[in-house]
């Protein structure tokens, strides 16, 4: 008699759920990565949107006033990446020599000081033209987030003419417990002062990164600060990153001491605006544990490259600003914040 198979259990069918849904997120990045931005943009858009019915403009009108306005801001910035990018990458294998020759004269002064050449092996642990394919990925990374404009501005359109009735829904799909009061307010302006906070630190980082970087007299110094507004909102790494490829030009155009002075204003721009100004801005009730902004920059990375990284930690934000504002989510809220936030619920209690 032969016995019956016995069901799955719950956990695997679970976990065979979670990587069917992983697997489909990262065939499907092209159509989910712009509509993600499209999100985060739309979010920065619906304050523009209602300053402009203040002034008693229609609503169509509003919402494309405001679409076009991000366009044009997304088309500059474009247009700044693609340029400059183009001269950056048809410079790269003239990179790659100097640099080649920049490893072999200090390995020739390290065997100078007495040490082994085997011992100190520049050329093959620091590969240049690895390292310079590594600086073209990142700019191809960042510009690939310019290529589906059209998308990103009709979603937009769509998500911004539906904006002002997103409440009624949510009412209608899930009662008045869940719109009552002005949490759904709180909640909706915790999220767009983040992101206008953020983007406004990051703003300022990319200027005065630009700025410095043009005072130095290193190339593409435009270059330099929008990647270091953008991947400013990728907290702690992502100004790492940022630095990785100015100073890499730094030290085949300005040497050792010009490339120390470029790390030098990366490191107290960071320290200032992301230490001392946003902390003061934003308060710590919207940091995340280091831990899970390193997991989600891992896994979002992994997932759908430089754009995952950029889009990772500000949806993690919006998704524990969310957590908080309900019940059964402050307790995973807590577990996504910094210790420090965990202590000062523990001395309110």
């Amino acid at each position: 008699m032969t016995m019956p198979t016995p069901p799955p259990s719950r956990p695997l069918l679970s976990a065979a759920a979670v990587i069917i849904l992983f697997a489909g997120l990262k065939a499907s990045g092209e159509l989910v990565v712009p509509f993600l931005l499209a999100i985060v943009l739309s979010v920065l858009a619906n304050p523009l949107v209602l300053k402009f019915r203040s002034w008693k403009i229609p609503a169509v009108l509003s919402v494309l006033l405001a679409v076009v306005t991000f366009g044009l801001l997304f088309a500059l910035v474009g247009g700044i990446v693609g340029g400059s990018l183009a001269q950056f990458t048809s410079a790269i294998p003239q990179y790659e020599v100097q640099l080649g020759h920049y490893l072999k004269e200090v390995q020739a002064q390290f065997v100078a000081w007495g040490l082994s050449e085997n011992a100190v092996d520049l050329q093959s642990a620091l590969n240049p033209a690895a390292a310079m394919a590594f600086v073209g990925q990142l700019l191809n990374g960042l510009l690939g987030l310019f290529s589906n404009f059209v998308l990103i501005a009709l979603t937009m359109t769509f998500l911004l003419l539906e904006a002002a009735d997103f409440r009624l829904k949510l009412q209608a799909a899930w009662g008045n417990s869940f719109t009552s009061g002005n949490g759904f307010n709180e909640v909706a302006a915790k999220v767009q002062r983040y992101l206008a906070l953020k983007t406004l630190i990051s703003l300022a980082t990319g200027v005065l990164i630009s700025l410095w970087t043009h005072f130095l007299g290193l190339d593409f110094p435009l270059l330099w600060g929008l990647i270091a507004f953008l991947l400013n909102y990728v907290p702690s790494i992502g100004s790492i990153i940022a630095a990785v490829p100015a100073v890499l030009l730094a030290i085949l155009q300005l040497g050792g001491i010009g490339a120390l002075w470029v790390a030098l204003g990366f490191v107290v721009t960071n320290l200032v605006l992301g230490n001392i100004v946003e902390p003061r801005l934003m308060g710590r009730t919207l940091g995340l544990s280091p831990l899970v902004v390193f997991l989600s920059l891992l896994f979002w990375g992994w997932l759908w490259g430089p754009a995952g990284m950029l889009l990772s930690v500000p949806l993690t934000v919006i998704a524990k600003i969310l957590l908080e504002s309900s019940e059964g989510g402050r307790p995973i809220a807590v577990l996504l914040g910094p210790v420090q936030e965990a202590r000062q619920r523990i001395s309110d209690s």
